[in-house]
């Protein structure tokens, strides 16, 4: 099974209704023809595609079989961490991250793996704000991947860490990252588009931090096109893409590209993830900015209010700090 990373959000197919696997999963026949391994297996593989519900079911029933021990069981969390994290269930992904690092802190063997689950670690806390603490787990994991070797994958520590400062707006450290990623790149044998695609987002962001909004543009753009080789045009990174061009233009000063970019990428998240995710939340937050800029108050204080009423909706059930962050729009 591969390593699991927060970053590889991904496998473009006809989205797959939640009632109709569930109905599929409570048939016993189908039930004795799979196991937790397979279950596991298409846990991923919805997760990939971003069905991060289905994603969550598939993967209880193989951490709940009591069949998988040792590095498995605590890939099987990391996953359920995962998945739970995208769809805005933080108390639950804690849990799984914590039930991940206790197995895999303990197998000299996977150290690969435990990095991965404190890099997705990280990943959470980062997005409810707890930008020291994510910094710390992304460190370590750095650390680890420098150590086994892995490229590929400390290219990815190296790129959230970038990530990282900008939100922090520590913009030198940011570049800092980004040229030791690009470093790791060239020593990575096959870096897969996901990397670069979020490299290329990356470097574009850093451009935009710096006021350099047509290199921004020029990046996203770039960042785009990959994204759509590797994943179509609906897939929600995608969409994601669309709203940082967008983004991008409205910094350039060109805000019915940035109004047009961001409507196509909120329809993509929207139809890819659902209206109550923590990145469409976040993604009509910055549509709702933009709308105001336009003069199209009225229109803006809608999609804001509409999108604060979701989140409190979505975070109050959750008591994980409770505070919702999106990386890319802070």
């Amino acid at each position: 099974m591969a390593t699991l990373e927060s970053e590889v959000h991904r496998v473009r197919m006809r989205p797959i209704s939640k009632i109709s696997i569930m109905v599929l999963l409570a048939c016993t026949r189908f039930l004795a023809q799979r196991n937790p391994h397979d279950w596991l297996h298409d846990a991923l593989v919805q997760e990939q595609l971003g069905h991060f519900e289905i994603a969550i079911d598939l993967a209880k029933l193989a951490v709940d079989s009591h069949q998988l021990s040792g590095v498995e069981l605590g890939r099987g969390y990391v996953l359920l961490g995962v998945a739970y994290h995208q769809t805005g269930k933080f108390t639950e992904a804690k849990a799984a991250f914590e039930g991940s690092l206790r197995i895999l802190g303990h197998d000299p063997e996977h150290v690969s793996d435990y990095a991965a689950a404190l890099n997705n670690y990280g990943g959470l806390y980062g997005d409810v704000g707890q930008l020291e603490v994510a910094e710390a787990m992304w460190l370590k994991a750095l650390h680890l991947r420098k150590q086994t070797g892995d490229h590929a994958a400390a290219m990815r520590s190296l790129t959230n860490l970038a990530q990282l400062a900008l939100a922090q707006r520590r913009t030198r450290k940011a570049k800092q990252y980004l040229q030791q990623a690009f470093g790791e790149m060239k020593l990575a044998p096959d870096p897969i588009g996901d990397d670069l695609v979020l490299l290329e987002e990356t470097q574009a962001s850093v451009a935009l931090g710096e006021d350099h909004s047509s290199a921004a543009v020029a990046g996203f753009q770039h960042a785009l096109e990959l994204c759509r080789q590797t994943r179509g045009d609906k897939h929600w990174l995608t969409g994601w893409e669309h709203m940082l061009r967008g983004k991008a233009y409205a910094q350039l000063g060109d805000i019915n590209q940035a109004l047009a970019d961001m409507r196509q990428g909120l329809a993509i998240l929207e139809q890819a993830l659902g209206p109550i995710n923590t990145m469409y939340l976040g993604a009509q937050m910055a549509y709702s900015q933009i709308l105001d800029r336009a003069g199209l108050h009225a229109e803006a204080l809608q999609w804001q209010a509409a999108a604060t009423r979701a989140s409190k909706d979505l975070v109050g059930r959750q008591c994980f700090e409770c505070t919702m962050n999106v990386v890319g729009f802070r």
